[in-house]
């Protein structure tokens, strides 16, 4: 990985930064419109092909995947090793809601628009960028918009592009909008469950002897809840939806929680999972007509790198020279899949956001041009490091 004095002396770097800030106005504006297409995991097609469109502009080819993901890519020098820049495009609300930015000069307001409508506007940006403003010496790059990141997905998306990936590139650059400054180097394990509980029913008066299911789902919740689990490394449990009962005088028949495990540890990622179904599989024991099933909805294993990783210390540089305070941390996203085989890869965020994942939505337009600016000297660093 080049360092940030080697990155910045190459030919074209400060015409590059230059004209990549100067194209802010068009990249807020590109923002938005992809912001203004929902795009539902597994839904996101619309928005696939919005990028496409603009990738296509930007490099003079684009294409959709078999999985959905957009795949575009800037040939670089032959003796060069390969870099692939990833930003998901799934969004957390669904088609239904009215989804419109409110464009102020000092910041975009709508559900979105941080979560990661400007991480794909500013992918976008970058290969425009790269491609006008030739820099000798960078390998082949590739941006890659993937599905399948948010929420159910469990980043099909990024698993698509196994065992590709590594064929093309051994270093991946994962842009989201949120958290400037952010220097995600590791992957929290996750583990996403779905308990479902059947019970017989009936009224809640005439026969309250039964079992309830809404009742279980809360005891094994609770149960979840008292298990002893580590401060470090951190591993918690979270119940984040119950979906149960009908009318008010009936016994709720059905109940299904959904719920999620994480520990920045995989052995004790493991250990809970464990406890987790030993509990549902005795939830209805000796309970006649009941039975739970336990399915697991998401997984990612815990992993990563190491503070003194090139790739995480050249970050570090950039988002510094960029005058950012770099935090390193963990989160759960692409990079969490890259990590698992083997690829080096960090997360970093964009820009300033407040409001996250609700309908008010917000990001500091002050903050994107350091964000930028980083995205910008990590990508150089990367792209144009020695040959492995």
């Amino acid at each position: 990985m080049l360092s940030i004095p080697a990155a910045s002396s190459k030919p074209g770097f400060w015409l590059g930064l230059t004209r990549l800030e100067s194209d802010i106005p068009r990249i807020v504006a590109e923002a938005v419109r992809i912001a203004e297409i929902p795009s539902p995991t597994g839904d996101e097609t619309a928005r696939a092909l919005l990028v496409q469109e603009l990738l296509q502009d930007a490099l003079g080819q684009s294409k959709i995947d078999s999985a959905g993901n957009v795949i575009s890519v800037l040939i670089g020098a032959q003796d060069q090793p390969g870099t692939v820049i990833l930003a998901p495009l799934d969004s957390w609300y669904d088609p239904e809601d009215h989804t419109v930015v409110d464009v102020r000069p000092d910041r975009l307001t709508g559900p979105g628009i941080a979560s990661h409508a400007i991480a794909l506007a500013a992918l976008v940006a970058l290969a425009r960028t790269l491609r006008q403003q030739k820099i000798q010496g960078l390998g082949d790059i590739w941006f890659v918009a993937t599905v399948g990141s948010e929420m159910s997905g469990d980043l099909r998306g990024v698993c698509a592009l196994f065992p590709w990936l590594p064929s093309v590139a051994t270093r991946v650059i994962c842009l989201q909008g949120p958290g400037i400054g952010r220097l995600d180097h590791w992957s929290v394990g996750t583990y996403r469950g779905e308990l479902t509980v059947w019970t017989p029913g009936g009224h809640c008066w005439r026969d309250s002897q039964r079992p309830s299911a809404l009742r279980l789902a809360m005891q094994f919740s609770q149960e979840m809840e008292t298990l002893p689990k580590p401060a470090v490394p951190r591993t918690l449990y979270n119940p984040s939806k119950l979906d149960s009962g009908d009318a008010w005088n009936m016994l709720p028949s059905k109940a299904v929680l959904r719920f999620e495990l994480r520990s920045d540890g995989e052995t004790e990622l493991q250990a809970l999972i464990r406890q987790t179904q030993i509990r549902a599989s005795q939830l209805c024991k000796g309970l006649i007509g009941c039975r739970a099933e336990l399915r697991q909805r998401g997984f990612r294993h815990a992993t990563g790198l190491f503070p003194d990783n090139p790739l995480v210390t050249g970050t570090r540089d950039a988002q510094m020279w960029a005058g950012l305070t770099p935090r390193l941390g963990a989160s759960s996203s692409d990079a969490s899949v890259c990590l698992h085989y083997g690829v080096a890869a960090v997360t970093i965020g964009l820009t300033q956001t407040v409001g996250l994942e609700t309908h008010q939505e917000s990001l500091e337009l002050e903050s994107l041009q350091s964000g930028l600016r980083q995205a910008y000297a990590v990508l150089i660093q990367v792209s144009g490091r020695a040959p492995e």
